[in-house]
Formats: structure tokens, C-alpha cells, sequence
């Protein structure tokens, strides 16, 4: 799909398909100048109850004389508008579109104050290409609606002539909607067709297609650096485990280095400590941290990020077998702290413990992970929400903002000192975990044992956002790249 800016003013020529955004209420069209030539419509179908605003309802018009469409789509209430719901409104329009079958549409952005001019325009990019994206599956036959449009043009409004640069503001917007789509795709694969080698193999890809630097640790390296964590998660598996470093120079000496961690757990079959049969095919996911890091740090070098930045994904499969490591257990990380374990299906701090101690050899500026890590997470947050750890301020507000400017909601986590004590151990440095109450903080307090108190460091658990449970304009259900958009917004605000 093309995003393209216009000069020509939204009076101009006869288009195939006009876009409008409306709020719900009667101030809808005020300060609406751009609406002009399509005000008086608008206010009858406004009177006549025909089309109110609504979140997410669209209103299509055909006019036969002029042969194009008017499509409408709520933003819902005012006081409720939020950038998430500027996005999905994207995502609605484009759906509607494809229904139909138009080719190309020209979108007047709305004016609003809650968000800058900028926002506005990123948000409806990015919604609308990732409303146009389709799943890919393995279906023999498929009755998916085909896709046909095309190009979507924005005007040049006044109130969109403060945005300096549109065309930069458009081309960045559409590569973190096909950054998060790409994380998405990975995050469904099967696990049959996504392994620890196949997932280090399609780094690799990626970083010949990027021009990044890429280094690949295989299970004997893995071994022979001493990182217990990921090796003793693997080893239940026939399919061996893999570390994967990227690593993007950045444009601008002298800059700052940013290192990200994802959790790459292929499948979890919870090890030993069986997970119950029930929506375990859910499981394949839990590798979407390290396709969120992945996926990120693809889209950096489009977007010409000044800094470095460091990807690291430790990826391992948590199976049973006779070589799989049981609860009791002592292992040695790649910090040298040693581990007792208490349930093998508390792997991913194990992996994220050995890529967080080796993300500190780049000497980062900050530290940032990302993982599908606990349950308790879940239930504490839900769906829609994320959990945020950190000690630190600056990094903690930065990520809350980016991800605020972006549509996703974080929630700032205590990392309480006083549950500290529920990790210790007799026979190792620490436990892996403790009991189920408090488990999201218990795991943070984990990781937090990993990272030097000089480094600024974020967890953000996705536990209950990385799987799109109903489907919503903006994608269906399955993986949803919950993260994308975030780090590379942070990246690109540092």
C-alpha cells in the first residue's frame, strides 16, 4: 500500500473515495474548515440520526452523479479519545474500503486536541496498513477478501500544514505498522515450522537484507560461554537452542547504546512441569519478545535511529524428556550466580538472565526486555495493558510516553525489595521462583538480580498483549507485535 501527502486542498477535484473521521456529539464539525464541500451532507445525516460518531461506526455514501463514495467512521465521544482509538478508526476505514473494492481513497485527518497534528497522521497510517494486512495461513483454499487498495493520500489541510516534514512523518509510520505486522507473523507460525535454528537462521536473513551485524551462538558455544540458563531450558529438546546478538552502529558518533532482550521460547510445554492441555497451542507465541526485538531491530536501519542498538534473543523449546532439566536442580548462568529451580515452566527468566548479563558487555546506556513472562501479569493487567519494571525514572517515563503516543498501555510495576526474601535458597545464590502470589514481581526481582544497579534497565512483561484473543480492526485474533511500535518510538525519541 501507498500513503501519499497532497497539496490540494479537500475542495479540489472529484475523488474516488473521501475519508472522514467524525466525533460523536454536536461539536463534530466544528473547527472542521477542510469539510467544506461536504458540511451540509454531513449535518443532515448528523440531524436525521442516519450517522452519530459512534466508536468505530462508518456510514459508506455512493454518488452516482460524481461517481465516488463519502465514508464516514466515529471516533466515539471526545472526552473517551485516545490514540488507540484514532488507530483502530484507521484500521476501519481501510477495512471498509477493501469491502468495497476500492483502489485508492483520499482521508481528511481530523483536528484534535488531544493529540498533535503528527500523532494524528501517524496513528491513521499505521492503523490503516495494519487494517489492510492479511494473515497468512496454511490453508489449501482460502475465502480471505482480496485486498485492493492501493494508495491512500492525506490533504494538506491547515491544520496538518504545522507538520513540517509529512512525507518523513508518513514513511515512518508505515515501517513500524510493517515492523509490527512482521512481528505478528512470526509470533503465529506453528512451532513445527518456527525452531530456536529456524527463527537464528531468519535473524540472519535479516540481518544480510539490513546490513547489521550478527552473531549466532549454537549450543556448543552456548555451552562453552557458561550461559546455564538458556542451555539447561534447551536441553529437553531435540531442537537445540541458539543466541542471537544483532547489532545496529547507529548514524551519529558518539550517540547512545540501547540494548534489547526478547524472550524466545519457541514453545513451552512448561518442561517437566507440565502445562495443562487446554489452550497449550497458545504456547507458540511465547517466542514473541524475541520477535518483537527481531522485528524492531529490522525497521532501525529504515528509520536511520542515531544510536546503537544492540538486539539479543536467547531462543530455546521447554520440553520433557530424559534430558530435560528438573525441578531441584542447581545451574550456573552466565553471570555465574548460581540457580536453584523450582518449576520448569518458569524458563524464561532463566534465558533472559544469561541475555541480560550479556547485554551489559556492550556497556548500554540502557537495557530493555521484553517477554511473554508470567501469568500473574495477566491476570493483574489483562489483555489490553502491559506490566512496566524498573528502578528507572527516566527510563520508566520514556517508555510510558512512547507507548502512550503510540496506542499501548503500560502499567509502572513495583519492584518491591521486601519480597526479596522469598527467592533465597539453601543449596543456590537463589531460587528461580517462589510461590504463585506476587509471581510478575517475583520474576522482575529475578531478572533485577542479573543487571548492574549503574544500568538503566526496563522489564516490560507481555504475558496478556502479545496475543490478540478476539480480533479487532487493527488485526485478527492471534499475535500482535505488542511492543513494536513502543521501543521504536522510544528509539527514536532518546
Amino acid at each position: 500500500m501507498i500513503f501519499k501527502h497532497n497539496s490540494d486542498l479537500i475542495n479540489g477535484p472529484v475523488r474516488p473515495a473521501t475519508i472522514i473521521f467524525l466525533t460523536q456529539g454536536p461539536d463534530s464539525l466544528k473547527d472542521r474548515p477542510e469539510l467544506a464541500s461536504f458540511r451540509l451532507t454531513i449535518q443532515q445525516l448528523l440531524a436525521n440520526g442516519s450517522f452519530k460518531g459512534k466508536y468505530l461506526e462508518t456510514l459508506p455514501l455512493y454518488f452516482p452523479e460524481h461517481e465516488n463514495w463519502l465514508i464516514l467512521v466515529g471516533l466515539g465521544e471526545y472526552d473517551k479519545l485516545s490514540a488507540n482509538r484514532v488507530l483502530e478508526a484507521g484500521a476501519t476505514a481501510t477495512q471498509t474500503l477493501t469491502e468495497l473494492a476500492l483502489r485508492e481513497a483520499f482521508i481528511a485527518a481530523p483536528i484534535l486536541a488531544k493529540l498533535t497534528p503528527t500523532q494524528v497522521m501517524e496513528l491513521v497510517v499505521q492503523g490503516s496498513r495494519l487494517g489492510a494486512e492479511t494473515r497468512y495461513n496454511f490453508k489449501t483454499k482460502t475465502d480471505q477478501p482480496t485486498n485492493t487498495l492501493r494508495t491512500l493520500t492525506f490533504w494538506n489541510a491547515d491544520h496538518l500544514a504545522s507538520i513540517a516534514r509529512p512525507k518523513t512523518v508518513i514513511t515512518r509510520a508505515q515501517i513500524a505498522a510493517e515492523a509490527q505486522i512482521q512481528a505478528r507473523r512470526l509470533a503465529d507460525l506453528p512451532a513445527n515450522h518456527l525452531d530456536p535454528v529456524t527463527l537464528a537462521d531468519m535473524a540472519v536473513n535479516v540481518a544480510n537484507r539490513q546490513k547489521l551485524q550478527v552473531t549466532v551462538w549454537d549450543e556448543g558455544k552456548i555451552e562453552a560461554e557458561g550461559a546455564g540458563g538458556l542451555l539447561a531450558v534447551g536441553q529437553g529438546s531435540s531442537r537445540p537452542p541458539r543466541m542471537v546478538i544483532l547489532e545496529y552502529p547507529g548514524t551519529t558518533r558518539g550517540s547512545k547504546t540501547v540494548v534489547l532482550v526478547g524472550k524466545g521460547i519457541t514453545f513451552d510445554s512448561g518442561g517437566l512441569c507440565l502445562k495443562p492441555a487446554e489452550n497449550m497451542s497458545q504456547m507458540k507465541t511465547d517466542m514473541s519478545g524475541a520477535a518483537v526485538v527481531l522485528a524492531t531491530m529490522e525497521a532501525v536501519p529504515s528509520l536511520k535511529i542515531p544510536h546503537k542498538v544492540i538486539g539479543i534473543m536467547p531462543l530455546a523449546e521447554n520440553m520433557p524428556s530424559q534430558k530435560a532439566y528438573r525441578p531441584g536442580d542447581v545451574i550456573t548462568t552466565l553471570s555465574g550466580q548460581t540457580v536453584e529451580i523450582v518449576n520448569t515452566d518458569a524458563e524464561g527468566r532463566l534465558i533472559l538472565a544469561d541475555a541480560l548479563t550479556l547485554g551489559q558487555r556492550y556497556q548500554p546506556d540502557c537495557l530493555i526486555d521484553i517477554a511473554t513472562l508470567t501469568g500473574a501479569c495477566l491476570v493483574a493487567l489483562g489483555e489490553r495493558c502491559a506490566g512496566l519494571f524498573s528502578d528507572s525514572e527516566y527510563l520508566r517515563n520514556g517508555l510510558l510516553r512512547a507507548g502512550q503516543l503510540v496506542g499501548e498501555t503500560y502499567w509502572p510495576m513495583p519492584l518491591l525489595n521486601e519480597y526479596e526474601e522469598d527467592l533465597r535458597s539453601e543449596l543456590a545464590d537463589f531460587k528461580q521462583a517462589s510461590n504463585r502470589n506476587g509471581g510478575a514481581i517475583m520474576a522482575a526481582l529475578f531478572l533485577r538480580r542479573f543487571v548492574k544497579p549503574s544500568v538503566p534497565w526496563a522489564h516490560l512483561d507481555i504475558a496478556g498483549t502479545a496475543r490478540k484473543n478476539r480480533k479487532s480492526p487493527s488485526g485478527p485474533e492471534g499475535g500482535s507485535g505488542f511492543g513494536v511500535p513502543t521501543l521504536l518510538k522510544f528509539l527514536c525519541s532518546i
